[in-house]
């Protein structure tokens, strides 16, 4: 069995990881919160009081806690798995230079998404007009949100040229990589990405949408595979598949 400490594992993904792992070769030990919890696993609400040793650190929690549960997994020698948003461009090389095992930054657990990224990569290079729209339930605390950055910088490394300039207004969206990219916060959505590319006289849009938690739950077994065979820090989940 392969042990895993669960951080933010009573938030709606964390929930559906929890029955996610259940009879499968991974072994929640327990679950690091902001609040106390009734559960079968032991519960901390703090990093202090983490008791047991663990294979894997896997983070799902917010992105006020993140970066400081990434130091302390790293420095607990555990490997990592980070699906919490919110680690800046800082923080991130930070953890690079201290990883001495394997941390994978996922920011989306979804193979859906992670295929729309591809997709989106591959027709940054004919079309590079091209503009990101995601909407997430209301209470998702960032926007835009890590897939919609993480897919603007895909498509800034692809595309062989830059984009039409149009007017930067507030209503123009926010500017990632020079890519506009619009945050919806609705509720009835859990997770839907679209990509709009535009060129002469043609469109292509590419849409992708999460309709429940369960669905990131192949994705988190992958990733947590794949980071045991990692050295060093990746991110996005296609780096493992």
């Amino acid at each position: 069995m392969v042990d895993i400490i669960l951080a933010g594992g009573f938030g709606k993904l964390g929930q559906a990881i929890q029955l996610g792992l259940k009879n499968t070769d991974y072994r929640i030990v327990g679950i690091l919160s902001g609040h106390q919890h009734e559960s079968t696993y032991p519960v901390w609400t703090t990093r202090e009081a983490i008791d047991v040793k663990a294979d894997i650190f896997l983070d799902v929690s917010t992105p006020k806690t993140v970066f400081d549960n990434a130091k302390w997994a790293i420095a607990h020698d555990m490997l990592l798995v980070v699906g919490a948003t919110g680690l800046s461009d800082f923080e991130v090389d930070t953890l690079r230079q201290t990883a001495t095992r394997g941390v994978l930054i996922v920011p989306n657990f979804s193979l859906s998404a992670v295929l729309l990224m591809a997709f989106a990569q591959q027709a940054a290079k004919y079309f590079p007009d091209v503009e990101i729209v995601e909407t997430h339930n209301p209470k998702k605390v960032d926007a835009p949100s890590g897939t919609a950055i993480q897919t603007a910088k895909l498509i800034s490394e692809a595309r062989s040229t830059t984009g039409a300039k149009t007017t930067e207004e507030p209503a123009r969206g926010m500017r990632v990589e020079d890519i506009p990219v619009h945050a919806l916060r609705l509720p009835g959505y859990i997770a839907q990405q679209s990509v709009l590319f535009g060129g002469t006289d043609e469109q292509l849009t590419l849409t992708q949408s999460t309709t429940s938690r369960t669905a990131f739950v192949p994705g988190v077994l992958r990733a947590l595979v794949g980071v045991q065979e990692l050295k060093g820090l990746a991110i996005g989940l296609e780096k493992v598949l």
